[in-house]
């Protein structure tokens, strides 16, 4: 039995350059028209940002894991971003930034709150550990040349820059209290070591996490690679993750490594400092106004030389200098024609101001902080920049203490009790080692808090939140990085001081300061 068959009508494209192969032409036109509107059509019911046109072709359309991303990445960004940060002042001084908002000039300051068992401060006791703790931070660092306040200044200025910090602890009975902290390169972590162990753990660029992503250890050179004077072969040694504090940021879930946090603005920063280098160049070319001698073909070398006051060495050619008010008759034959360079030009302010912003943006930082120019801030903007920003701050803040300071001050306490180097002043007795988790969970770290320029206004806002009770006397204390109690005790003291010296102690009253004049550019006015 013969299969059926279906009539197929086959459409043949008419004569070349009749009627009907002009009115084909378009109808096939306004076929691919209708099609191409459809297809558009059914995307936009969507979402029109995944729309895949001609228009949308250089934007990206695949995204992979981050530690994909990263695999050869890191190692370039981490590059960029530290040659920003040497050769342009704006990376230069997001840096400086990062340090005395983020750690400040003395660090984080840590308070003790244990109690007792009635439920009162057990001050002798908090007071030892805070003692002991600040006699520890000046000698932290296992090199002893610096601090740990200076060490997090450095390690804070290498997470924004690098990414990522590494911070080794080392236990040691001959260090003080036991304990001291190594800060090494981010180079040292091989980034380029992936494996899958046979015990199910990964390494992803030389961190080897479990199957819940917990680091385990770290694959440290035992020196820098990038060493170049007297390299021994690159080692990689294993270290356990205890021994380790791996400190980053995480921007996405999964995240092994960290990457610069001014990866955003890499290209516009070395784009706007190519830009200004070039504009710096042009102006003080524009400024060196040159003149250029014309010569006819009847002009004769000897008329010329009666003027010229040297010969360029290497060309031969006629030089002369010009003097202030000065006029000369150039010889027959001769025309002086000048060469003065428009630059800079009238736009440039605003186009590099533009320019700066959007990088203060990528940087998460208000504009007239990184550049300095205050020209076009008020006192309500400039308010209302810095708030935004010192909320960035205060996360950072917070972020840097959870993640390494929290972690070694308990390493720190335990180290420390365990060999009774925290003593009373008063007594010398160590204190009792099995407290160790009362006093660790009654620890914390104050960050630095900001003033702003009329400290009178925040002192009394400050007293009429007390006043109204919505916030503590200790709260305030706590904010400037002290304790109530010991401002209590010093001013017992001070109170005792001036009466035995004959002294009332009764404060004067504060007269009111002078009403300022109004600022016509504040927008509050």
């Amino acid at each position: 039995m013969s299969a059926a068959r279906v009539p197929v009508t086959i459409e043949a494209k008419p004569v070349s350059g009749s009627r009907v192969l002009a009115e084909w032409n378009e109808k096939r036109r306004m076929e691919r028209a209708l099609a191409e509107r459809s297809r558009l059509a059914v995307r936009e019911q969507g979402f029109a940002g995944a729309a895949v046109t001609r228009l949308t072709m250089t934007m990206a359309q695949w995204s992979g894991a981050v530690n994909a991303d990263l695999d050869n990445a890191l190692p370039i960004l981490r590059a960029r971003a530290r040659s920003l940060c040497a050769n342009n002042e704006w990376g230069r001084r997001f840096l400086s930034m990062v340090a005395l908002n983020l750690v400040g000039p003395s660090g984080p300051t840590l308070q003790v709150r244990a109690t007792t068992a009635a439920g009162t401060l057990d001050k002798a006791a908090n007071d030892a550990i805070e003692i002991h703790w600040a006699r520890w931070a000046r000698t932290a660092d296992l090199s002893g040349r610096m601090s740990l306040a200076h060490m997090l200044r450095v390690l804070a200025k290498g997470v924004a820059r690098d990414g990522e910090g590494l911070v080794r602890v080392v236990h040691d009975r001959k260090l003080p209290y036991g304990m001291a902290l190594q800060l090494l390169e981010i180079d040292r972590l091989d980034e380029s070591f992936n494996q899958r162990l046979p015990n199910g753990n990964t390494i992803r660029m030389g961190v080897e996490v479990d199957s819940m992503l917990r680091p385990v250890a770290y694959y440290i050179f035992t020196v820098h690679p990038g060493e170049s004077w007297g390299a021994a072969p690159k080692i990689r040694e294993r270290v356990d993750a205890r021994d380790v504090y791996h400190v980053f940021l995480p921007e996405r879930a999964e995240q092994v490594r960290g990457y610069t946090w001014m990866h955003a603005v890499l290209m516009r920063g070395q784009m706007l400092h190519g830009f200004e280098e070039a504009a710096v160049v042009a102006a003080r070319v524009g400024a060196s106004k040159m003149g250029l001698f014309k010569r006819s073909v009847d002009a004769s070398d000897v008329g010329l030389n009666q003027v010229a006051d040297a010969k360029d060495p290497a060309t031969g050619a006629l030089q002369m200098n010009a003097e202030p008010g000065e006029f000369i008759e150039l010889p027959v034959g001769y025309e002086l024609q000048s060469w003065d360079p428009e630059y800079p030009h009238a736009n440039f302010e605003s186009f590099l101001k533009a320019c700066l912003r959007g990088l203060a943006s990528g940087m998460d930082v208000a504009a007239h902080n990184l550049t300095g120019d205050m020209t076009d801030v008020n006192y309500s903007s400039a308010r209302i920049a810095e708030l935004a920003e010192r909320d960035v701050w205060t996360m950072l803040q917070n972020w840097l203490i959870e993640s390494l300071l929290i972690p070694v001050f308990q390493d720190w306490l335990s180290s420390a009790l365990v060999r009774g180097d925290i003593t009373f002043e008063t007594s010398g007795k160590a204190l009792p080692a099995d407290r160790v988790d009362k006093f660790a969970n009654a620890a914390r770290f104050q960050g630095r808090r900001w003033t702003w320029v009329d400290p009178l206004k925040d002192a009394q806002a400050a007293g009429e939140l007390v006043n109204l009770g919505l916030a503590s006397r200790t709260e305030l204390a706590a904010a400037q990085g002290r304790e109530f109690d010991d401002v209590v005790a010093e001013l017992a003291l001070e109170v005792v001081a001036m009466k035995k010296a004959g002294l009332s102690p009764a404060p004067k009253a504060s007269t009111p300061p002078p009403s300022e004049p109004a600022d016509p550019n504040d927008p509050k006015e």
